[in-house]
């Protein structure tokens, strides 16, 4: 029985130590794999400190490899770490961080580098997140900016080099040494494309955020940039701050702001735009809304409705701008604006019994504080809303037409446009008939690939011939080409716009597959396709 027992209680004890290993592997295998920061180089001589920023998906602790590379948090100010009080190791929460680095002469040999590594711990796992370098004596390399009548004055390497918006901001680079630039922030655009000296040799140079990225430019951006010697034995590290784009100026893409008409139920928007040489014009068609792509700093912007209408034979013009000298006037509440993402505008507007005129307006946060102090320029011309000197005219001011203008229209009934037919003429001149497609394979052919309401027609075509298409809709803009498989061939094929009308010339090898000639709008959306065959 004792046996039995001893057996028996053995056997839960397995089953029970079974459990628990099975249990840490689960565990294991749950920690979720942490995304670490790029790592970074950063160099320096004795006694300065440095700034480290980095991005942290998690808590996380740094810990320094060597006793002359430390941390100086608030506990440990630079003055108590003179006097021998160093952090080695740091901890902190996710987030976007910037901590300080101190460097001693603790060890250092003459003309020797040396490289401590700082590691960052997340979710129990490890990087290196940085590789400081002290740099070896006896080598020096300085900056300077422009300053007061453009004296060059030195600049601390506390307090780092600043990059432009629009312009290059110069600055000069004097080494006893030969150096590269290096290690440079995505973000940043050095003018030129590089920094190299000479020893002695002053080298000046311009740096700037990059353009065509509002992803960078409309966001403040601090990263650092490394001038190193040929032979790795020195790497001085600048903090460079950039502070955003100007608080006033603002990027705006999208459709023109002007001969916008919309509907009374404010469900179409329609765009009358010239089409060149021609003469011309089409009619761009958008439903429901209009979307705009708008850039400024942070995000942080506001939109702006102004009404231009008729009280006792005088023009008026209301706003969405609360007046402070009127606090009882009527607001512009029928336009509006949704942002479809931090930068994406939608304009709408209600349904009218009667025509009306309406402007559409985006304003940086700063330019608009500035207007709303002072909306009908009573004070002075920073207001939106006055008599103009360069137009003669009163109403909102040109230098926002221009620059802050998303739509003037007028809101009114619009006549749709009936479905239209089409003709071809051979060779510009010849009317030739367009048959009607009658083969069921081909009528769900075109309707799989192109849609239920558009016009199908059909024409028998030879090798090298000219065909005039007329008229395309006012609303149409582009045309495409599909062979049998509904693959697009458009740049195999050459087409020709004249006026109203779309020409094609069949290509004089074509081995007689179908051809389809697709008449999109503005949406992208079919509205004829005409299907061209050998003739037999």
């Amino acid at each position: 029985m004792k046996k039995n027992k001893f057996t028996l209680g053995w056997f839960f004890i397995s089953l029970l130590m079974a459990f628990a290993v099975t249990a840490c592997d689960d565990e294991d295998d749950n920690v979720a794999t942490v995304t670490f920061p790029e790592k970074q180089t950063i160099g320096g001589a004795a006694s300065e400190t440095k700034s480290l920023t980095f991005d942290a998906v998690a808590d996380w602790t740094l810990t320094s490899s060597s006793t002359w590379c430390y941390f100086i948090t608030e506990e440990t100010p630079a003055a108590k770490a003179a006097e021998g009080v160093k952090e080695y190791s740091i901890s902190g929460k996710a987030g976007k961080q910037t901590v300080t680095i101190g460097i001693s002469d603790e060890g250092q040999d003459y003309d020797n580098t040396t490289v401590a590594s700082i590691t960052i711990s997340m979710n129990g796992q490890e990087a290196v997140l940085a590789e400081v370098t002290r740099n070896a004596t006896g080598r020096t390399l300085k900056l300077y900016k422009k300053g007061e009548g453009d004296a060059w004055v030195e600049v601390s390497e506390k307090e780092g080099i600043e990059a432009g918006y629009n312009d290059f901001i110069t600055y000069k680079a004097v080494a006893n040494f030969r150096f590269a630039a290096t290690n440079r922030p995505e973000w940043l655009s050095i003018e030129g494309g590089s920094i190299v000296g000479s020893a002695n040799q002053e080298v000046e140079f311009g740096i700037k955020v990059v353009e065509n990225r509002p992803d960078f430019s409309k966001y403040v951006q601090v990263g650092n940039i490394n001038f190193q010697d040929e032979e790795g034995k020195q790497v001085y590290t600048y903090t460079v701050n950039y502070k955003g784009m100007d608080p006033k100026d603002m990027k705006l893409s999208g459709p023109n702001a002007f001969n916008w008409v919309v509907s009374l139920k404010g469900d179409t928007f329609t765009q009358t735009s010239s089409t060149g040489a021609e003469g011309t014009s089409v009619n761009l068609t958008y439903n429901n809304f209009v979307e705009y792509t708008v850039d400024v700093l942070n995000d942080d912007f506001v939109s702006v409705f102004v009404e231009k209408c008729e009280q006792d034979g005088i023009t008026i013009f209301k706003t969405s701008i609360p007046d402070p000298e009127n606090p009882d006037e009527e607001l512009v509440d029928w336009i509006h604006t949704t942002n479809n993402g931090k930068n994406k505008v939608r304009v709408t507007v209600d349904p009218s019994n009667e025509k009306r005129i309406g402007y559409v307006l985006v304003l940086p946060k700063a330019l608009y504080e500035q207007v709303a102090a002072d909306p009908f320029c009573e004070k002075g011309n920073d207001g939106l809303i006055g008599y103009d000197e360069s137009t003669g005219e009163y109403g909102i001011l040109s230098k926002y037409q221009n620059f802050n203008m998303l739509m003037e229209f007028t809101q009114e009934d619009i006549k749709q446009e009936a479905k239209q037919e089409f003709t071809v003429k051979l060779n510009g001149f010849q009317v030739i008939n367009c048959d009607e497609i009658t083969d069921s394979f081909e009528i769900k052919f075109i309707k799989d690939n192109w849609g239920n309401d558009i016009v199908m027609k059909s024409i028998q075509a030879n090798n090298g011939d000219f065909y005039l298409i007329s008229p395309m809709m006012s609303s149409e803009y582009s045309v495409e080409v599909y062979n049998e498989q509904a693959q697009e061939i458009t740049d195999t094929i050459e087409l020709e716009q004249t006026g109203d009308s779309m020409g094609i010339t069949i290509p004089n090898d074509w081995d007689g597959t179908h051809m389809y000639v697709v008449f999109k709008d503005y949406e992208n959306s079919p509205k004829k396709v005409l299907m061209i065959t050998p003739k037999q």
